[in-house]
């Protein structure tokens, strides 16, 4: 295996244009030295922690630019980030150990494109969108549109994620995300979903709602029926019900060795009902009727 470690961006898509498929690239490495150890060895491996421009958290307007190299650690220390985008907040809270935190990388999260990637929810109802840089020019691209299965985007084996914008949420929108998992944070989700809703200026009916849900499809989703169902009504105990079931049904798991796709259904509207309740009484101050 051959390793490099280019100390620019350009250098680093040079490499990346060269070796294709046979590179793999790598910055917090969290993922990608245990597949080296328990999977298969890679051609190359290219180590871009090292490459200038690539990390931060920046206010620009009404977004926030995340640089891909910013370690989950960041985001959950980030008080703006906190303050501005909770419901990414607490994907990052919920993010394995401390340890794994302080060099996991938000870019190699979504990079890596795993269906139970803990930001990958969250950044889904957020609107979020990503640049990505190839040998020949920049792209952005929607979030919703940049996976396209499991390990598998749009930008491919050439390109290289450098940054990620995220959107701040209507006034008065509040948003969770929650996570099921066997050994909770410290394990990957069974089942993750986020929840962000957006009341009308009366606080009595649902103005906007987004369901994102994780680990439950080939790639992150929303629940859309379901959202449209939800969509310039009172929110009710019975609608709550009738939704969270709805959202369930526009999953589609796999059942493994953690858990089984009728359970990770039943945990999706379970988490789904957790949701609504806690956003709407959050952002409206009352209970579901």
């Amino acid at each position: 295996m051959e390793y490099f470690e280019p100390k620019t961006l350009s250098d680093a898509l040079s490499l990346l244009a060269k070796h294709g498929a046979e590179a793999k690239v790598i910055a917090g490495g969290t993922d990608v030295m245990v597949d080296i150890k328990f999977k298969e060895e890679p051609g190359s491996l290219v180590n871009i922690k090292k490459i200038p421009g690539l990390t931060g958290i920046k206010e620009n307007g009404a977004s926030l630019r995340i640089g891909a190299l910013t370690t989950i650690r960041e985001l959950e220390t980030s008080a703006v980030l906190r303050a501005k985008l909770p419901v990414l907040w607490e994907a990052a809270h919920q993010f394995a150990s401390l340890q794994v935190r302080n060099t996991a990388t938000l870019g190699g999260n979504i990079g890596r494109a795993s269906p139970s990637g803990e930001t990958l929810a969250p950044l889904l109802v957020l609107d979020a969108k990503v640049k990505v840089a190839f040998a020949d020019g920049e792209k952005t691209e929607s979030f919703s549109s940049f996976f396209q299965g499991p390990g598998k985007t749009s930008m491919g084996a050439k390109g290289l994620l450098t940054e990620i914008e995220v959107p701040y949420p209507a006034a008065g929108s509040k948003g969770v995300y929650l996570k099921h998992a066997v050994r909770g944070a410290m394990d990957i989700a069974m089942v993750g979903v986020a929840v962000m809703i957006t009341p009308d200026a009366g606080k009595n009916n649902l103005q906007d709602v987004r369901i994102g849900l994780g680990a439950v499809a080939p790639t992150p989703v929303r629940a859309p029926k379901a959202e449209a169902l939800l969509r310039g009504k009172p929110l009710t105990a019975a609608l709550v019900k009738e939704a969270a079931a709805l959202a369930a049904s526009e999953a589609s798991p796999i059942s493994d060795q953690r858990s089984s796709a009728e359970n990770r259904r039943w945990i999706v509207e379970a988490l789904t009902r957790r949701g609504l309740e806690q956003t709407w009484q959050a952002a409206t101050g009352k209970e579901v009727a």
